[in-house]
Parts: C-alpha cells; sequence; structure tokens
C-alpha cells in the first residue's frame, strides 16, 4: 500500500531540463534531416476505412484502405540477408531471404508529421532510383521506456520501430 504522505520530487532530474531536451533533441533532428538525409515511406493503415472481419478483426490485403502516404526522416538499417532452407536436415531448398529493417525516428518528428506508426503499417524504403522494397512493422517501439531511448536521463524521445520484409507483391506493393 502506498505511503499517502510520501512527497515526490517536483523535477525527474535536478541537472537537466525541458529546455536541455528540446535542445538536445532538436541537434539529432537537424543530423537526421540535414546531414544523414535518411528516411522511409509510411503506409499508415487507415483502420477507421479498413473492412475487417467481424469475428476475427482481421482484413484482406483487398480490403486494406491506407492513408496518404509520409516520408519520415530518420536513421535506418537493413540487416544481411540470410540464407535459410526448406529442408533443415538434408539443406535442400535452399534460398536467401532479405533481412528486417530497423529504424529509429523522434518522437518529435512523428508529432511534426502528423504519423503514429503502428503494428501492422507498411513501410517503403529506397534501394536505389529504380527499386523500393516494402516491409511491414511487426514491434512499433511505442514502449520505449529503457534507459536507452532516454535523454538526459529524462524522458524517452525516440522509437525503435522493427520491420520484417513484405515478400508476397500481393499483400503490399506500394
Amino acid at each position: 500500500m502506498a505511503n499517502s504522505s510520501l512527497k515526490l520530487p517536483s523535477k525527474t532530474n535536478m541537472f537537466y531540463s525541458e529546455e536541455d531536451f528540446i535542445f538536445e533533441t532538436e541537434m539529432v533532428e537537424g543530423y537526421i534531416e540535414e546531414d544523414l538525409n535518411q528516411s522511409v515511406v509510411l503506409y499508415e493503415v487507415d483502420r477507421r476505412k479498413t473492412n475487417v472481419n467481424a469475428i476475427y478483426k482481421e482484413a484482406t490485403s483487398g480490403n486494406i484502405r491506407y492513408k496518404a502516404p509520409k516520408e519520415i526522416p530518420c536513421i535506418y538499417e537493413i540487416k544481411d540477408s540470410e540464407t535459410k532452407s526448406f529442408d533443415s536436415k538434408s539443406s535442400n531448398g535452399v534460398y536467401t531471404q532479405d533481412g528486417n529493417l530497423i529504424f529509429y525516428v523522434l518522437v518529435k518528428t512523428l508529432k511534426k508529421y502528423n504519423a503514429d506508426i503502428k503494428r501492422g503499417d507498411y513501410i517503403g524504403v529506397q534501394i536505389d532510383t529504380n527499386r523500393m522494397k516494402y516491409f511491414t512493422v511487426v514491434n512499433d517501439g511505442k514502449v520505449n521506456s529503457s534507459n536507452t531511448h532516454l535523454i538526459g536521463a529524462y524522458k524517452p524521445a525516440w522509437r525503435t520501430i522493427e520491420c520484417t520484409l513484405v515478400s508476397d507483391i500481393s499483400e503490399f506493393n506500394g
């Protein structure tokens, strides 16, 4: 049972303020948008307009509706491809599967672009001038209270989003 006479401090950190947090996130934002120049395209599922199955609460690929695509500045990494086999005992049917996508986006950037990345949304990454790869969000990074997401031990500043490759173009093709 909580002690009702226990007083919590009014600030979470004596040596770090909101002004410090804003300054540092603005520096990171400038680095990402002006120097690094990486971005992904967010195809956000419009959950109000998408027709879902009444029992399973799932939608078939033809019934999914999307909001307008948004280019979101971030830092991303596509993991190395993996060699896999359909039969692990005999190593027959060997194939290579592209790696997953992990990207880091500032909470401030998501607010600026009026974007809320959720599990099930699609992400496009421009591979070269003629090709874009598509991924689906499997971890939207909304639970991000770990120390790695904090700036100055003050509050979370960014989200780590994990995505897996869309291997069947009938699922999503931009």
